[in-house]
């Protein structure tokens, strides 16, 4: 007769060989995953969205401590043994079927460009940036202030989503949850400014960023949460909800993003260039990126690019090659948007 406990361990064994299978051949997900990913976020955020703090974080919480009691308490090594399985195949399968499953959806194919295609869109935003900062304060040399609370940045991220899911072609989901990670600090220390819970399908902010970085940091986390994996698309769905606010200051927020993966880019091609431009900027735009080079400073540590390292090969495990580079390439998409905008100015003017 078998035992309860081999049962158990073979319906787990059994649930890691399938979730392996489909994660490895790409062609076993097709869009009914899709599906079953949508009916699995409005049953969580339905559920999560019932509390203020973040779930998730308490789930992280708790599981070392469970490990640690249930494997204390087993005194026979195989069922020690047994104890490291499940606990580290249970959350393999639901990493997968939760979330992680959206690593196998095709990623825009990206397009070339010249240094001076660069230029010219890194210049545009720029103008945008330095007009939009002027607009906001009245004054070229005052930063632009975040004045309003979490509570009310979630609110209007949430509500331009209609118009960025209509953009991207994908079907509005609702209750998003977005939340304060309970681990903002150790997230600084690592170099995240956010994270999606993939158990949970909470999204959550590092409160310790600059606030002006919130309303793109909070756009990013919900792509991910429309099962948008690749970084630079989430990026980009960042940078179009952002634009699709009412609010000058959340329009702020995600082109100074883009501004600077713009200006990053270009200085990694052409220093002299890049800097030339970087001279061009509003008092107050350099004063906001100061902002930002000073919460990057107080956080720097030894650790932090082993952590990104480890990151990098989670990244491109996961059908991101360019690894944790993935977010620049958000370059490209804007490139590409640019240009789609260009022809279409001249197709309606001919």
């Amino acid at each position: 007769m078998i035992s309860k406990s081999n049962c158990y361990t073979f319906v787990i064994f059994f649930f890691v060989l399938i979730t392996f299978l489909f994660n490895k051949f790409e062609n076993l997900i097709t869009t009914n995953y899709e599906l079953l990913y949508q009916l699995w976020f409005r049953t969580n955020s339905g559920f999560t969205n019932l509390f203020s703090f973040s779930i998730g974080d308490l789930l992280y919480l708790i599981y070392p401590i469970a490990f640690i009691y249930f494997f204390r308490k087993r005194k026979l090594r195989r069922k020690k043994l047994l104890t490291i399985f499940y606990f580290i195949a249970i959350p393999y399968i639901f990493f997968y079927w939760s979330w992680g499953f959206n690593y196998s959806r095709a990623n825009p194919e990206l397009i070339k460009y010249t240094d001076n295609e660069l230029i010219e869109v890194t210049e545009y935003y720029l103008n945008e940036v330095n007009n939009l900062q002027h607009s906001i304060t009245n004054n070229k040399n005052e930063p632009v202030k975040v004045e309003d609370k979490f509570s009310e940045l979630r609110k209007k991220t949430v509500n331009s989503l209609s118009a960025t899911t209509k953009q991207f072609q994908i079907k509005n989901l609702t209750n998003h949850p977005i939340k304060i990670s309970l681990f903002s600090t150790l997230l600084s220390y690592m170099g995240f400014s956010g994270y999606i819970n993939p158990f949970t399908l909470e999204a959550h902010i590092n409160k310790n960023i600059p606030k002006i970085s919130y309303p793109f940091t909070m756009s990013h986390e919900v792509a991910h949460q429309y099962g948008i994996s690749f970084e630079n698309e989430a990026n980009f769905f960042g940078l179009k909800n952002t634009l699709n606010s009412n609010d000058k200051v959340i329009n702020y927020s995600g082109k100074l993003m883009a501004l600077q993966y713009l200006l990053y880019d270009l200085r990694l091609k052409d220093n002299k260039t890049g800097l030339k431009l970087i001279n061009k900027l509003n008092g107050g735009v350099m004063k906001n990126l100061q902002e930002k080079r000073i919460y990057n400073e107080k956080f720097k540590n030894p650790f932090e690019p082993y952590i990104k390292k480890i990151y990098d090969i989670f990244l491109k495990s996961n059908n991101q090659m360019s690894g944790i580079k993935s977010y620049n390439l958000v370059v490209n998409l804007l490139i590409q948007d640019y240009q789609s905008k260009i022809n279409s100015s001249v197709a309606d003017s001919s």
